[in-house]
């Protein structure tokens, strides 16, 4: 937790993790304890097709929470979708006749839930096929687990881009999906600002979009007449994506850059921000429209 320039609180948390309730190494309260020992304000435990259950501590809450799958083949379209929030568990169940990742999303929302789709990149989903997807509510551009040593594309940068071309914005998270615990937990998260640490104060800031994925660095963007502005805790780099090839003033780089800038150029329909600091920690904006009549 920390309180911005403006008086306002944000909240550490993390929205993907396994525990031995499906195939996680660690147990879930070893993976509660984990979390509240690195900082963490609140946490989802959403284990393969089992229902976690939530709880509010004094300081930490534990929003409940369902890891559901679809698909076996690349080719057919493989969809992780995680739930988080829901008030009871939705009406799936795996393979059953008719589940599809449309199916997985609408029963989340039956239960007021929160429809996250998970590692896009490796996952391999197309972003031609997603958008044809309703009512997702979030998307990991990054998940630590796909990385190495473990795995593969942990990064989802170009399929955030290749949606906002289709004209969908996707509101842009980051999360662990720790299932080893051998350097996959604790990194990649979302800092959420909300007026308090309670289940109804966090579920409705994700819903209005009030958070931002990161791995350290702590910043906010701010859009005024057609020039973006980032103001960040020191990084070394600040790298500002669209969908006009070239632009001179993409790429902040240096020592300790607190502030970065870019024009918005008259062929940009988007613009999202990405941070590195000096230790490699990532930082991820959500994605903003721009030059929209």
């Amino acid at each position: 937790m920390f309180t911005d320039a403006f008086g306002k609180i944000w909240y550490k948390g993390n929205l993907h993790t396994h525990t031995t309730n499906s195939d996680g190494a660690y147990a879930p309260e070893e993976t509660i304890a984990l979390y509240k020992s690195k900082g963490y304000d609140f946490l989802a435990l959403t284990d393969h097709w089992f229902h976690g259950e939530g709880r509010q501590e004094e300081n930490f809450l534990l929003l409940n929470g369902t890891e559901f799958d679809v698909g076996s083949t690349v080719q057919e379209g493989i969809y992780h979708i995680v739930g988080i929030g829901m008030e009871k568990a939705p009406a799936l169940t795996k393979r059953a006749p008719g589940l599809s990742a449309q199916k997985i999303i609408d029963e989340i929302h039956n239960v007021n839930g929160i429809a996250i789709l998970a590692h896009p990149a490796w996952s391999l989903d197309r972003a031609s096929e997603v958008a044809k997807l309703y009512g997702i509510d979030g998307c990991e551009i990054y998940n630590t687990t796909s990385g190495l040593p473990w795995n593969c594309r942990p990064y989802s940068g170009v399929f955030f881009d290749e949606m906002a071309l289709l004209g969908h914005y996707l509101p842009c998270m980051a999360a662990d999906d720790a299932h080893h615990y051998t350097g996959d937990e604790t990194r990649s998260y979302i800092m959420v600002q909300a007026d308090e640490l309670t289940r109804e104060g966090v579920l409705a800031a994700i819903r209005a979009n009030r958070f931002y994925a990161t791995q350290g660095p702590n910043f906010r963007v701010e859009i005024e007449n057609g020039t973006v502005t980032v103001h960040t805790s020191p990084v070394q780099e600040v790298v500002f994506f669209t969908d006009t090839v070239w632009a001179g003033d993409r790429a902040t780089v240096g020592e300790n850059v607190t502030e970065a800038t870019y024009k918005v150029q008259p062929t940009d329909t988007f613009v999202r921000v990405e941070l590195k600091d000096k230790d490699g920690n990532c930082g991820w904006s959500g994605i903003y429209p721009v030059n929209k009549k």
